[in-house]
């Protein structure tokens, strides 16, 4: 087993990234780095340490001729690994003239639909993705310029939802030293050397001169993300805390305790503001600069408006109320939400939809060596959770931790990433335990507190059929 085998293998082992059991499938540009992800994996595949179920490759249409080659080389490459392979397609060009978005943009949302509907077609629990830490220096330097906070400046995680980064301490000149001693070529981007794209800037001209001030720059920018992020999670859950004890729903308003709000480090003040502007208004997402003028009112400040709310003082209380107009902006019809439901899930049991869309079952505990996931199942460390689960629609302000994200997260963004119609949302089951926390919502997205680890000796397996 190489040095370089080895350092991947304790990387995933460390985040959890798989098990023996987990089926992978590799994202393939035919760049280097994806091609020695794809290499090592196989490598891994062979040690037992999981189970390689194919290649996925995404035509951009952007290049011509030579996106072609490159789907012809990924094909070719799967074939001489005898695993399966998925080509898709996407005409980039066209989605980024439809949205009035960059061609990177319009890429990234491409190939995130494309993995969903990948993981889908092998079946697969887990998907890799071949960031380096070349890309992580490179990814923290963009946000710095741009004024991210510590969430932002956190960085890639080395999990998110279904994608796994193995690669993320390692350098792309490691992976092309491994892929030249094993006699395997690769792909070059020609586009990838275009100073006009921001990120290659940083590649070529930033990080070079950095580097000659500290040769581990890349190194040293990735131990800071990781620094935010570990700080980051944790402000996080110091803010949920602090806001369900000073934020408060009543009917369309939402009410924040000024006093309470005011004695808080602002670091912990701006992130509930934040929990209290997405519960009054969770069809937008609000940033830096709508928390500090919250901050600023319940110092004293006059009342004021936000995009979709007015803020006012009421008593010892500043009141958020959401604009009747922002509802219904840019929308011809009128959706009805669906009914209120909340129905107790045994384990194990089931429950079906109110509506009869879905059913929902819990199997378990069973031993961790004998359950797996596939299409539509989560596995939960049965240790988080009680005999029972809590299952029901969104609420206003819901938010979770994602596996393997940096921080936490809101619901109504989790529907938005994976692109469930507005009018389906309020149907969606979210499970949670007897506390109230957030466990999965089904079917896209598994809670970071209730994920499987080494220690985990029994789970639950949570499954989602869909009518």
């Amino acid at each position: 087993m190489s040095h370089l085998v080895d350092r991947i293998r304790r990387f995933a082992a460390q985040q959890s990234l798989w098990s023996a059991d987990t089926r992978v499938v590799v994202a393939v540009s035919g760049g280097s780095d994806s091609v020695a992800l794809f290499h090592l994996l196989r490598e891994l595949a062979d040690l037992g340490d999981l189970r390689l179920a194919g290649l996925i490759h995404l035509h951009h249409h952007i290049r011509g001729d030579a996106a072609d080659a490159d789907a012809a080389f990924c094909r070719d490459l799967a074939a001489r690994a005898g695993v399966p392979a998925v080509i898709g397609e996407a005409d980039v060009p066209a989605l980024a003239a439809r949205d009035g978005v960059s061609l990177e943009v319009a890429g990234r949302e491409a190939r995130q639909q494309f993995y969903f509907d990948a993981l889908s077609a092998f079946p697969a629990t887990a998907l890799a993705v071949a960031h380096t830490r070349d890309d992580q220096a490179e990814t923290v330097l963009l946000r710095l310029t741009r004024g991210a906070g510590p969430t932002g400046l956190s960085g890639i995680a080395p999990r998110r939802d279904h994608l796994v980064r193995p690669l993320l301490e390692v350098t792309r000149a490691e992976l092309r030293s491994y892929l030249n001693a094993i006699k395997e070529e690769w792909r070059e981007d020609a586009t990838n050397a275009d100073s006009a794209i921001p990120r290659n800037r940083i590649r070529h001209h930033v990080l070079p001169h950095l580097r000659e001030l500290n040769a581990q720059a890349d190194a040293a920018i990735a131990r800071a993300a990781d620094i935010f992020r570990t700080d980051a999670t944790f402000l996080d859950e110091l803010a949920n805390e602090a806001a369900g004890k000073l934020v408060r729903l009543e009917g369309t308003r939402v009410r924040v305790d000024a006093a309470g709000l005011e004695q808080l480090p602002l670091a912990l003040a701006r992130r509930v503001a934040l929990r209290a502007l997405e519960t009054a208004n969770p069809s937008r997402a609000y940033g830096l600069e709508e928390a500090q003028l919250l901050c600023e009112m319940v110092a004293g400040g006059a009342g004021a408006s936000l995009a979709g709310l007015d803020m006012e003082r009421f008593g010892p209380d500043v009141v958020l109320l959401r604009r009747v107009a922002d509802v219904a902006s840019g929308f011809s019809r009128t959706v009805a939400p669906a009914g209120p439901f909340e129905l107790q899930l045994s384990i194990p049991g089931a429950v079906d939809a109110p509506h009869g869309r879905w059913t929902l079952t819990a199997s378990g505990p069973v031993s961790r060596h004998q359950a797996h996931a596939e299409v539509g199942q989560v596995l939960v460390d049965a240790s988080t959770v009680g005999p029972s689960l809590i299952v029901r629609p969104r609420r206003p302000g819901d938010r979770l931790h994602p596996l393997g994200a940096p921080g936490s997260k809101k619901v109504q963004d989790v529907f938005v990433d994976r692109k469930i119609p507005r009018d389906a949302r309020d149907r969606e089951p979210i499970v949670t335990d007897e506390m109230g926390r957030i466990v999965w919502v089904a079917g896209q997205v598994l809670a970071e507190a209730f994920r499987v680890t080494p220690l985990t000796t029994t789970v639950v397996v949570l499954t989602l059929r869909r009518q």
